[in-house]
């Protein structure tokens, strides 16, 4: 259509020229203008028609063809290129695990790190004294287990008295048996009283009702001993739940020291002396400088070809002129929509096809002397080289 517009002037300048020719007349000039053919108008009409018709012909290729060639035109190229990338690094955010006051920051915003390295304080004056009352109760435990220890010894020689008494029972039982027998035997012959009969009987009787009391005690006392037991095993329960206690303790009171778990470079301190922070409380990030990656998030129209091992040339937009290289390690194993913490349902209302985009991880080979200089976060163009054959199982 831009075409024809410009043929249409073109033919309106031409034609207002031959107006202006014809109204000036003749000139006395030493050139003389040839005569324009009477058949030229007809000859513009018929070229601006085909210039239309070319230019509908070629807006119909435009809007038809290469859509419908264009996935398979990026998906078969050698090397893809995305500008959706960044560097990242798996930084460790640390929070606190416990709630307190700010004691001390130790460390100043982007300073480096080591492993182990003390961060923070918080107060540990409360948990000091939570480890000192958990000893205590240690102590306690203890000496109740003790106590039960006593209290079994103790009854073991209460059973072995009563025992005792038992045979001292049994001794008279067996002697007024016998003393029984003989006033019986006597009373047959008529050589005993009834008087004398009737107090063996009652002896007899008598002694063996205290045996079967003795007896009882002793069964008793026994009983005791199991209910001993029983406590002392409560107590050595509860010896354990204050070691348990303790332990929590000692815990407690070692993370009011706040330590670096990598190597690194800190960043801006989220906290500050003096303030309270709960446990979950976000003191200071972490990040493991120089060890970065790139995540690229390619379009599914350029994976056909991409897989792990091939290598990558990378680009930092802060650093022109410096060309790195890499290798792919992996691809996300979805698309970005389905991590979005509202991901879309293409089920309900109108629908409009979009390409998704899928995470390829780039591992750093060569940093091209920019180790130390590159930070999380910068904007980085990678191509990928699928022309590298690598297998899918690779």
């Amino acid at each position: 259509m831009a075409a024809a517009e410009v043929a249409n002037q073109s033919l309106a300048r031409a034609q207002a020229d031959d107006r202006k020719t014809g109204e000036s007349g003749p000139q006395t000039t030493s050139f003389v203008k040839p005569a324009v053919p009477a058949s030229r108008p007809a000859i513009r009409r018929g070229a601006l028609a085909l210039i239309r018709v070319a230019v509908i012909l070629v807006a119909i290729c435009c809007a038809v063809v290469i859509p419908m060639g264009w996935g398979e035109w990026v998906a078969g190229r050698i090397d893809q290129r995305t500008d959706d990338a960044y560097l990242k690094a798996d930084t460790s955010p640390i929070s606190s695990q416990i709630s307190g006051q700010v004691k001390a920051v130790l460390v100043g915003d982007f300073e480096p790190v080591k492993a182990g390295d003390e961060l923070v304080q918080i107060d540990d004056s409360d948990y000091a004294a939570q480890l000192a009352r958990a000893k205590a109760a240690i102590g306690s435990a203890e000496a109740k287990i003790q106590n039960a220890d006593s209290q079994i010894v103790l009854q073991q020689k209460i059973i072995a008295q009563s025992e005792a008494v038992v045979g001292e029972v049994v001794a008279d039982r067996d002697r007024a048996r016998a003393e029984y027998d003989r006033q019986q035997a006597a009373s047959s012959e008529g050589w005993t009283t009834a008087q004398k009969r009737e107090n063996a009987v009652a002896d007899l009787r008598r002694f063996e009702a205290q045996l079967i009391e003795k007896q009882a005690d002793v069964d008793a006392q026994r009983h005791k001993i199991d209910v001993l037991q029983t406590q002392k095993q409560q107590a050595e329960a509860e010896l354990a739940s204050r070691k348990a206690d303790l332990e929590i303790a000692r815990i407690n009171l070692a993370r009011t020291r706040i330590v670096s778990p990598i190597n690194g470079f800190a960043s801006a301190s989220r906290v500050r002396i003096g303030q309270f922070v709960s446990a979950g409380t976000r003191v200071i990030d972490v990040v493991p400088l120089p060890y970065l990656y790139v995540l690229a998030n390619y379009k599914e129209t350029q994976l056909s070809r991409i897989r792990p091992g091939q290598t990558a040339t990378l680009t930092i937009d802060a650093f022109p002129g410096h060309m790195l290289t890499g290798h792919v390690v992996d691809l996300s194993p979805a698309s970005g929509s389905e991590f979005a913490l509202l991901p879309p349902d293409n089920a309900t209302g109108n629908f409009t096809k979009v390409a998704q985009r899928i995470a390829v991880r780039i591992e750093i080979d060569h940093a091209d002397g920019l180790g130390n200089l590159l930070r999380p976060g910068m904007s980085v163009v990678p191509t990928i080289h699928t022309d590298e054959k690598v297998s899918l199982a690779n």
